[in-house]
């Protein structure tokens, strides 16, 4: 993908999400609550081929979504960033996605985005209404979760990738305290 392109990825995904909390957060510190609900993705949580872009948008909502939530807290403003699975909606539709023009020699043998992706449209697992009650009752919970998992086969994506990232962690620990310095 060129520059201009993820770029165009970061628009609506990432900062379309910063404009919406901008707006939101003054209000919600003056009332002193709140409760923003922000849409990231299994890519953003996992690295996914042909994938990057989209996936970077997704893990940078993750990251302002939890910072933001740990800032927001002291003014009883809730934060949860949903991680959905595949659910069936137009995302994948013909008409609704763009894919990258020019691909790369190297990566030809592997297919393209287009490839690996479109058939997924219209056979996604995840129903968009039970979706939208699943989001109205963590809305309506006192003690939200600050993330929620989203689907069966986000589940099934998320969890194994989580526990292989804690048990690198694990693998690691002895070199990673051996950093700190005595100056």
């Amino acid at each position: 993908m060129t520059t201009a392109e993820i770029q165009q990825q970061f628009a609506p995904n990432f900062y379309g999400v910063v404009h919406v909390m901008h707006a939101a957060l003054p209000v919600m510190r003056r009332q002193r609550s709140g409760h923003i609900i922000n849409i990231s993705s299994v890519a953003g949580v996992v690295g996914l081929k042909h994938c990057a872009a989209y996936a970077a948008t997704k893990f940078a909502v993750e990251g302002l979504s939890l910072s933001v939530a740990a800032e927001v807290e002291k003014f009883g403003i809730k934060v949860t960033v949903v991680e959905p699975g595949f659910f069936r909606t137009g995302l994948l539709d013909a008409q609704n996605v763009r894919w990258v023009g020019r691909p790369i020699e190297d990566y030809a043998p592997e297919g393209t985005a287009k490839d690996m992706w479109s058939p997924y449209d219209g056979k996604q697992p995840g129903d968009p209404a039970k979706f939208g009650d699943a989001l109205a009752k963590i809305a309506a919970l006192p003690n939200p979760p600050k993330v929620f998992i989203a689907g069966g086969d986000a589940l099934d994506v998320i969890t194994p990738a989580i526990e292989e990232r804690l048990r690198e962690a694990r693998a690691h620990e002895t070199l990673s305290k051996s950093l700190a310095g005595s100056f």
